[in-house]
């Protein structure tokens, strides 16, 4: 859900940086884009006789959507193919992809129209594939691919652990050991360089730093990711992730009755299957130390994980469904905002400045921020907020609308097939 100042402040196309450091930084903001998927047209009324379709829609057909990403080059740059499109159809137009056809909308206000809509269970694209490997191998579904009163459920469980500031405070001892050795890690790298400045592919250490904090808080274990030598398995781990996001696009263009016989579908099982595996062991590994705490009738102290599996609200399946969802929702989106800010300070100075004296004046020397510094920090907030504002870690939000909704001209309706 977009919070009300990110709203507000894309309505009037500004920034949440304060207005005399941004005359510079100030861009175009990528559109921020929500599909209604579909499969079977739909029909609306306008005014009292004249019916809108779906057929009245502008937008590009399948194949000329393929032209667009595999011809044109715009595959891995989804984010500028839609405002392209946003150029060439207004703010909002349909697009197919195979057997689905989305209903692209880009404004801010007509996405305030999806989201009042929404009602108390909002249902997001259920990516039919995600749920599909789910169903194949019996796994549960976590917060990404449930919907409805399910949806809700896991979310209440998971939620207060999560998002409390309470209980976030709590892990900060823990990602601070990870910042700090992350920024040695960043040290070594530089000493070791050819010229010992550059950094290669600071992006994937990001990658690495983000995955190794988010498995730090939510299985209560590292994995190695800052070592000098990072070890093979969780290099392996983090390389499904990539796969799994590389493939996933590949297989919904196709439809379902042809996954089986499609080599990218066997991969993208794989690939799940041996995220599954890893988390499964994590979490086998925290169970068997809870185990030896109660048997030794010690004291079983621990975090994100051992709270919920000493709390029964879900079971060891659920658990494995949630955590594994979770790690590949933290990951993608921590490592991508970290590095869009590093480029936007690198490419702004006066700003980059202007955020040092703030750390520097709250944390001078080496004291190690806490919680509470952080409040104290309301320029770095507002560096974080322009970063998603302007680079949003995900470039397009899919939604199914429940009930009779209308944007514009065009009716987007209930439909049982929708996605």
């Amino acid at each position: 859900m977009l919070r009300r100042p990110l709203l507000t402040a894309a309505k009037r196309g500004t920034s949440l940086l304060p207005r005399e450091d941004m005359k510079k930084a100030a861009g175009r903001a990528p559109s921020l884009l929500l599909g209604v998927l579909r499969r079977h047209q739909t029909s609306a009324t306008v005014g009292v006789d004249k019916q809108k379709t779906l057929d009245d829609l502008g937008g590009p057909s399948f194949l000329t959507t393929l032209n667009w990403l595999f011809v044109k080059g715009y595959f891995k740059t989804t984010q500028q193919l839609q405002i392209e499109h946003k150029k060439i159809y207004g703010p909002i137009w349909k697009s197919k992809y195979g057997p689905l056809v989305v209903v692209n909308v880009a404004s801010a206000d007509l996405i305030e129209q999806v989201l009042r809509q929404e009602g108390r269970y909002p249902v997001r694209s259920n990516m039919p594939h995600w749920r599909s490997y789910r169903e194949l191998k019996n796994k549960s579904h976590g917060p990404l691919t449930e919907m409805g009163v399910k949806w809700q459920r896991i979310r209440s469980i998971l939620n207060p652990r999560m998002l409390k500031p309470v209980h976030v405070s709590s892990y900060t001892n823990t990602i601070n050991d990870v910042v700090t050795d992350f920024i040695e890690r960043i040290s070594w790298l530089r000493a070791s360089g050819d010229q010992g400045i550059m950094v290669n592919d600071l992006t994937g250490e990001l990658y690495k730093f983000a995955f190794e904090g988010i498995c730090s808080v939510l299985f209560e274990a590292r994995m190695g990711c800052m070592n000098e030598v990072v070890p093979e398995e969780t290099q392996k781990f983090i390389f499904s992730v990539g796969e799994m996001f590389r493939l996933s696009p590949i297989v919904v263009l196709f439809p379902k009755v042809l996954w089986p016989y499609l080599p990218a579908w066997k991969q993208f099982v794989a690939t799940w299957d041996h995220l599954f595996s890893v988390a499964e062991d994590l979490v086998k590994k925290k169970m068997e130390e809870i185990q030896q705490h109660v048997d030794t009738d010690r004291e079983v102290e621990g975090a994100y994980l051992t709270h919920l599996l000493l709390s029964d609200q879900m079971t060891v399946t659920e658990i494995l469904g949630s955590m594994t969802e979770l790690l590949l929702a933290g990951v993608d989106t921590t490592s991508n905002t970290i590095a869009w800010a590093l480029y936007h300070l690198a490419k702004e100075p006066e700003i980059q400045t202007k955020l040092y004296r703030e750390v520097i004046e709250v944390c001078p020397g080496d004291k190690v921020p806490t919680s509470s510094d952080i409040n104290q920090m309301p320029y770095l907030k507002a560096v974080i907020r322009e970063t998603l504002r302007s680079a949003a870690d995900h470039p397009l939000q899919g939604r199914r609308l429940l009930k009779t909704s209308f944007v514009r001209l065009y009716g987007l309706f209930k439909d049982q097939n929708s996605y």
